[in-house]
């Protein structure tokens, strides 16, 4: 070997040294024939990474259709091919009319035999285990009361005119009152129509109002289009944006000359002059009044495919009670069961919030008064639109509606879940902050993922993802599964993981619509999007449990990439989890670094809109985003940064663009500001709530001059407050520049090049993830915001670390040229020290040189089981759905090609690669017996120098294709001469896959 060209640490060479190599941090070892000294943490665990890193997946039991055999053979193949950590989700079979045949019954003596199995079995390969605590999604059952569901609010009116004495039934309200909008809570239809006496009304309180005959005592024109947002009537699903959420309740009613309000000493409280039959007798005054009683029915909302012996009503998502209940019911039974085979979950899993937009409970009252410190029962008109007060008052008291809410759904449902798992000694996992199945659900989304040990996201795949015209930021949701080229809630999920000081960033991982058209190659790309946002940690959805006694494919979700035993490449998925594990090792090394913290407000819905470059900011530099509690509670300054208890800092504080902040906010802001930090934004002018109103805004007023000082945004844009400085009307990329802080990253490429990026900082090292968005291979000069240290490229595809790279040292700064294939991705890290330099190439990556094309025939042996025949001759290397032969076009899995070739070696030693060109989807390369690897993703080529000898070579790659093909194939057959099984319907007139190494296969030397 020549001790001067590139070296390189490889997976395979650090099994082969044996663990004693890693007995010591400072020990010398010889890999690959390079002296390695100080082989640290971070390389060790890059290379061999722990259990906790690697991959976890959704493990659906649907139907109950599971068996001992098969229990065992996924749990034992998803330990062989690199995952440690499965989340068990019980539930019906199919969605979208996909059938299911029906196994077990849900928490039977034979379900929990099973169950206590599969415990079992995980305990022996070393394999977490997580629980959705529900059948199906969200939460709930038969044992959910109507009392104890989801509710929502109505109100009714009755006009009077006194003097004289009433005594008389109010009018109860309309069933659907307020909700004609209502399209997409789960099973509306069933239950949205039934008569109030089938929905459990309840009242909450009547008022009497007086009543002017007039409509200037209500919200009208303009100011009414936002009604039904902040009021939370409005429904919108999914697809919408977090920024279309809040805009609405973001825009602030201004008071105008022609309203009426009803002043709030004149608002009476009938309440306990109702009898409970609804019975009111009251004197009324004189004059003409509104009396206006307010109650809840139930939703109706019901659990989503859920087995139908745990089926039943959505929880309260405001009232602990729900969870109480669900934890008793479910959690109790899995945790005494698990407990007989020594086991127990890791954890219990709140999947999605998918349940509509409940809006109620029975003591939102007391609620209320606890977190807004006041009595809204003078309010509730406003709900029906009546100006109490004026209209910027009747606003500011919706936004504290709202916000009790958020506060009761974080801490009533989110933190008691937490606390029952915790007192169970297990720890809870939410997917807390949607995207719900009504975008418009009142949370505070990083609050409710701040009471979770894993917070938790998703992404999903575009229906045709693999074109990247479809992923464009103009492509809407329905099409790409993004918001503007991004993931919907993966940023909101990585920072709340960052503020309330999580390791890990979960993410529902490559759901879909799509059946077995995924491979890994083509979810990396989706991958690597979610880790430059922060995520590290996925559970792969998804995984279906299978009967090996079902055949292949077998019977399937409806939805999620399929990604089991029973797929045709599994045997081959362990490159790809490899991948997994290395990635979010690093991943999760550190903490994150970000330059900007963005505070988002205290209006609630509070969502975070998907990773984007402010136009204040551009390009270069990161961020989080906090909430209200993170920056009263955990927020402080030292040596002028924002810091976090865990960790984190960041050097500017950016509030958001609106001039209404609670005083509490503003005082700590203050604070901050005095004690040497940097916020930028406008000054308050009032307080967004009513507590202690209109005090609250005297005292505001004053402090906000204080510490905005005369900034005017035009001719003063600073003020200097204690040791630190309030800017306004400066963007905020000048305010970082000002204070020599670069951006973190920058590339130089020309045309639509992207290059993600995301920065962690350990004690050892700085990591950078760096990912070509694009599938087209480009070169750029990339510069990291790192300065006096050498820097090495990590291959987490192959686990070579190249600690010989040629960079510069600019401005405080290292530049340095990378090359990028389709979607390929790097790590490039500074270590502390320089222990491992090799010195300097002229070039991070030589240029390859075709020395030979692999051409002529090749031989080829398909499986006959699978109906290919057992051996051919291609001529030529083509596309097995385009071959005469029905057994070859029709044919889905393994086919093993052999050629033998003759190669002349070169003298100067020099890198030789073997180049597949297009494979159709994966393959695994021997030469001379020896293996080589799997190759599953860009560039689609491996090292052979190892293996390569002068004279007659035998090169042997073996391909497998997607189920499509031969699933196309057997829908034109009669069911008996079938070689699948699945409940997914194909037709026979599907268009077939390309399939095969389509190659040219070249042999390619560096220059």
């Amino acid at each position: 070997m020549n001790i001067n060209r590139r070296k390189f640490l490889e997976v395979s060479s650090i099994a082969a040294a044996g663990a004693a190599l890693f007995n010591s941090n400072t020990m010398a070892a010889v890999i690959d024939g390079v002296n390695v000294i100080g082989i640290n943490e971070l390389r060790r665990n890059f290379l061999n990474p722990p259990d906790a890193t690697k991959s976890s997946c959704y493990w659906w039991w649907f139907n109950g259709l599971v068996d001992r055999e098969g229990i065992t053979r996924d749990l034992e193949e998803f330990r062989a091919k690199g995952m440690g950590e499965v989340l068990l989700v019980n539930s019906a079979g199919g969605l979208g009319g996909v059938p299911f045949p029906q196994g077990v019954k849900f928490l039977s003596d034979e379900w929990k035999a099973l169950y206590r199995h599969a415990m079992k079995e995980a305990k022996r390969l070393n394999i977490a285990v997580g629980i959705n605590l529900s059948s199906g999604w969200c939460m709930g059952g038969p044992w959910i009361k109507p009392e104890n569901s989801g509710r929502w609010y109505l109100q009714a009116e009755l006009a009077v005119t006194g003097p004289r004495k009433l005594s008389e039934k109010l009018p109860l309200p309309g069933n659907r009152v307020g909700y004609d909008n209502v399209f997409n809570p789960p099973g509306f239809k069933e239950y949205i129509d039934l008569p109030l006496e089938q929905l459990d009304y309840q009242d909450t309180a009547i008022v009497a109002i007086p009543d002017n005959n007039t409509d200037n005592n209500r919200i009208s024109e303009e100011r009414s289009k936002v009604l039904a947002a902040k009021t939370n009537h409005k429904d919108a699903s999914n697809f919408i944006l977090a920024t279309a959420v809040m805009a609405p309740v973001l825009t602030e009613w201004q008071n105008k000359t022609s309203d009426e309000p009803v002043p709030l000493n004149r608002v009476i409280d009938l309440t306990g002059k109702v009898s409970k039959d609804g019975r009111l007798d009251w004197d009324v005054p004189a004059g003409n009044w509104k009396i206006i009683r307010t109650g809840h029915r139930m939703t109706g909302s019901r659990l989503m495919i859920a087995q139908p012996e745990a089926d039943g009503l959505s929880i309260d998502w405001f009232n602990r009670k729900g969870v109480e209940l669900q934890f008793e019911n479910i959690g109790r039974i899995l945790l005494e069961e698990a407990a007989k085979v020594g086991n127990k979950p890791k954890y219990f899993c709140d999947d999605s919030f998918e349940d509509g937009f409940p809006n109620w409970t029975a003591n939102i009252l007391e609620q209320f008064e606890r977190y807004r410190g006041y009595d809204a029962k003078p309010y509730l008109p406003v709900l029906s639109g009546y100006i109490i007060g004026s209209a910027e008052i009747s606003d500011r008291f919706l936004n504290d509606y709202r916000k009790t809410l958020g506060d009761c759904m974080a801490d009533e449902h989110y933190k008691r879940f937490a606390d029952l798992c915790h007192n169970a000694g297990i720890l809870v996992q939410n997917e807390a902050a949607g995207p719900s199945r009504s975008g418009t659900i009142c949370m505070d989304g990083l609050k409710n993922l701040g009471r979770s040990d894993f917070p938790m996201g998703e992404f999903w795949l575009g229906l045709t993802h693999e074109d990247e015209s479809t992923l464009t930021d103009d492509k809407p949701y329905g099409i790409s599964r993004l918001d503007k080229g991004q993931n919907k809630v993966t940023k909101m999920a990585a920072s709340a993981a960052h503020i309330y000081g999580k390791q890990t960033v979960s993410a529902e991982a490559f759901t879909s619509m799509r059946h077995w058209l995924d491979y890994p190659g083509s979810l990396k790309q989706a991958l690597d999007r979610a880790y430059c946002e922060g995520v590290n940690r996925i559970a792969i959805h998804t995984s279906t449990a299978t009967r090996p006694k079902d055949g292949k494919p077998g019977y399937e979700y409806g939805a999620g990439t399929h990604f089991n035993p029973n797929v045709t490449w599994w045997e081959k998925s362990g490159a790809f989890f490899d991948y997994v594990a290395r990635c979010q090792y690093l991943l999760r090394s550190g903490k994150f670094v970000a330059d900007v913290l963005f505070y988002n407000g205290d209006t609630t819905p509070n969502l975070v809109a998907q990773k984007h470059t402010d136009p204040s900011l551009g390009k270069g530099y990161d961020y989080d985003v906090c909430n209200e509690e993170v920056l009263l509670t955990r927020l402080s300054v030292k040596n002028k940064r924002l810091v976090l208890p865990d960790g984190m800092s960041y050097t500017i504080l950016v509030l958001p663009d609106h001039d209404r902040m609670p005083l509490a906010v503003l005082n700590k802001i203050g604070d901050l500001v005095e004690a040497g930090a940097t916020v930028i934004g406008p000054k308050p002018v009032q307080d967004s709530g009513l507590k202690n109103y209109p005090h609250c805004d005297d005292a505001l007023k004053i402090k906000a001059d204080e510490i905005w000082g005369k900034i005017d945004g035009k001719s003063v844009k600073m003020n200097r407050f204690g040791e630190g400085f309030v800017v306004f009307g400066e963007n905020i990329r000048q305010i970082l520049l000002k204070n020599a802080i670069l951006p973190d990253f920058e590339y130089t490429a020309e045309g639509d090049t992207w290059i993600d990026f995301i920065h962690r900082s350990t004690p050892e090292a700085e990591i950078y993830f760096i990912t070509n968005r694009h599938g087209k291979a480009v070169q750029s000069t990339c510069t990291f915001r790192v300065k006096n240290r050498t820097p090495e490229i990590w291959d987490a595809v192959t686990g070579k670390i190249n600690n010989q790279v040629n960079y510069n040292q600019k401005d405080g700064r290292t530049e340095m040229s990378l090359k990028f294939q389709a979607f390929q991705s790097w790590f490039v890290i500074f270590p502390v020290k320089d222990s491992m330099s090799g010195g300097k190439r002229l070039n991070n990556f030589p240029e390859l040189k075709p020395v030979k094309e692999l051409t002529g025939p090749w031989q080829v042996e398909f499986d006959p089981k699978w109906g290919g025949p057992k051996s051919i001759e291609f001529d030529t290397l083509q596309d097995w759905s385009k071959h005469p032969d029905d057994r070859i076009r029709y044919y889905s899995g393994k086919a093993i090609y052999t050629k033998k070739f003759d190669y002349k070696a070169d003298a100067n030693n020099s890198e030789v690669y073997i180049d597949l060109g297009v494979v159709k989807n994966i393959a695994d390369v021997s030469l001379n017996g020896k293996h080589l690897g799997i190759v599953w993703t860009s560039p689609w080529r491996i090292s052979a120098l190892s293996a390569l000898k002068s004279g007659e070579n035998t090169l042997k790659i073996e391909v497998i294709n997607l189920w499509p093909n031969r699933l196309i194939g057997d829908a034109a057959l009669p069911p008996e001469k079938r070689l699948t099984n699945t409940n997914i319907v194909f037709k026979p007139d599907d268009p077939l896959l390309p399939s095969g190494l389509l190659g040219p296969v070249t042999l390619q030397v560096e220059n």
